[in-house]
């Protein structure tokens, strides 16, 4: 009987598969991040050129049937779409894994949940005060409500890790945010 794993096959090259896929939900953001290239506010035209659920659906399943099983979500801040809750349903049960990138402002208790699903969420943070974050975010408010969406993972006991953001006009405080973090969670 011959041995089908000590035959070799000389191939010219190998078959791509889209083994992981990214997507961009949105450019827009609640924040207005002083580091960030992506600086589209809430109400711009481009929400216009966005993609629809629709076709974000005909997307995710076209690369599932290609051999897609993993999933980069971001934006701009990708909770900040309507429909996220929805799109991020139906992405995360078509997928075995995936890694979210978002501010964490717009973290709901129902979102909150649903992000107890396997995957990694990553949370930024750019201050251990709300002085320091908002102006990084030149968002008035947003330390508070990324701290408040922290707690709704927690509470969810959907697992996260906080992304430490040092630049320029926080690195004074780094020592602290590494002292915020972990007592957000043990993954910073």
């Amino acid at each position: 009987m011959e041995n089908r794993f000590q035959q070799t096959k000389r191939v010219s090259s190998f078959p791509r598969l889209p083994l992981l896929g990214c997507i961009d939900l949105t450019y827009r953001c609640n924040n207005n991040c002083r580091h960030c290239w992506i600086r589209i506010p809430p109400g711009a035209e481009e929400k216009n050129a966005e993609l629809t659920f629709e076709e974000i659906k005909l997307i995710v399943n076209q690369a599932r049937q290609s051999g897609c099983h993993s999933w980069s979500i971001s934006g701009g801040e990708p909770m900040f779409r309507p429909d996220f809750y929805e799109i991020f349903d139906y992405l995360t049960t078509r997928c075995a894994f995936y890694l979210i990138n978002t501010n964490g402002t717009l973290i709901t208790p129902r979102i909150a949940k649903l992000m107890v699903r396997k995957g990694s969420k990553m949370v930024s943070l750019y201050g251990a005060t709300a002085k320091v974050h908002d102006f990084i975010t030149a968002t008035p408010g947003s330390f508070e409500a990324t701290l408040r969406g922290l707690k709704y993972l927690k509470e969810a006991k959907a697992g996260f890790l906080v992304q430490l953001v040092p630049m320029k006009d926080n690195y004074y405080e780094f020592n602290a945010m590494v002292d915020l973090a972990k007592t957000l969670s043990k993954n910073y």
